[in-house]
């Protein structure tokens, strides 16, 4: 029987949302549903100790993620039902089984008239936006509440993996003031057909940037003095060609053109003329790490692209000072300075490159 009710809210929950864009007022077919209204109903039900809240979440989008101020934006559902015996009526006299009550109202009704668990939306950043709101109680008591709103929530993001990061961002549901031995949030694992989990649709959002790997929604009834929660965690994963073609690709093309100087014989020219290419190189990879700056918040730790621009660092540091080096002996020991040039054209290629692979893979 449990389960036909959580079928028939579901199935419910997929009609207000065509509903809701139509705005508030009452829904076409709920025969004068706002005729009768209850009795002011401030307390939980007194039979109930704990009152059992039946709690799902739904995401139908995430418009924007915010590196650097760690939030996102989401749009989502939260569905609620519970019993409540003193909201019980005739139907025959009511002339309905079911009474609607949508926006505004829904809202005045939870203020004053029906008791609920007072749902909040933890670590908001700014108000939550109610963008529709329906309640509906049943002859027997059984009231329904659904909601559509639209958040900016804190998400704590770690950045080590960057620009091959994956994260779990997540939003919480939780009563306002009630505790779990007053309010016990139940979810969808808690009604189960043949063993198996009721199904349910997914979000299914991608970006350019970013792409959804699992989404799975979470609830946990806490301890003494603590509050029931439902949490709707999303995996997310990076895509990373952008940073892999425009950062990455071009970074390794600009340290591959600063070995040039191993070519440049000091018969020809002087120090002055290869140091300018290694000093140009330098340059250029500085700004390239101020652009991928400007894309996360300051971190106290190192990024994979951070290990590989120092690593880059190095590198070019290091044929500066090879540059230096053959300069001074080069009247001394011109053969060895020639050799030293050769053995510079493939080593350095041989360490940067193998030493990026073994950041980018093992970091």
């Amino acid at each position: 029987m449990a389960c036909k009710i959580r079928r028939g809210a579901l199935l419910a929950l997929i009609f207000l949302l065509g509903a809701g864009l139509f705005g508030g007022g009452t829904l076409a077919g709920s025969v004068h549903a706002q005729t009768e209204t209850p009795s002011n109903v401030s307390v939980p039900p007194p039979n109930q100790f704990p009152v059992e809240v039946y709690v799902d979440l739904y995401g139908l989008n995430i418009f924007a993620i915010d590196e650097q101020n760690e939030t996102f934006e989401i749009e989502a559902f939260i569905y609620a039902d519970w019993f409540d015996d003193r909201l019980a009526f005739d139907p025959a006299a009511a002339g309905t089984e079911r009474k609607v009550f949508q926006g505004e109202t829904a809202v005045e009704m939870l203020k004053t008239d029906v008791w609920w668990p007072d749902l909040e939306v933890v670590d908001v950043r700014g108000p939550r936006e109610r963008l529709h709101t329906t309640l509906t109680i049943d002859y027997d008591g059984f009231v329904t509440y659904t909601e559509r709103f639209h958040a900016n929530i804190w998400q704590p993001f770690f950045f080590e993996e960057f620009p091959f990061d994956t994260h779990t961002i997540s939003f919480t549901v939780a009563p306002f003031f009630y505790t779990s031995d007053q309010v016990a949030f139940l979810g969808p694992e808690d009604f189960l057909e043949d063993g198996e989990r009721l199904e349910r649709e997914d979000l299914a959002w991608e970006t350019n940037e970013w792409s959804i790997d699992g989404v799975e929604s979470v609830v946990a009834r806490g301890g003494d003095f603590e509050f029931s929660t439902s949490t709707m965690f999303l995996e997310i994963s990076r895509l990373p060609q952008f940073y892999i073609s425009n950062v990455i690709l071009p970074l390794f093309l600009i340290v591959a053109i600063s070995w040039a100087v191993f070519w440049m014989d000091f018969g020809d020219m002087h120090l002055a003329d290869r140091l300018s290419v290694s000093f140009t190189s330098v340059l250029t990879v500085v700004a390239f790490d101020f652009v991928t700056a400007d894309n996360l918040p300051l971190l106290s730790y190192q990024t994979v692209l951070d290990a590989v621009l120092t690593f880059s660092y190095v590198i070019l540091s290091l044929s500066v000072l090879e540059n230096v080096l053959a300069y001074l002996n080069f009247r001394k020991n011109q053969q060895d300075i020639q050799r030293l040039d050769k053995v510079s054209r493939w080593l350095f290629p041989l360490i940067y490159y193998v030493g990026c692979g073994l950041l980018l893979l093992f970091f």
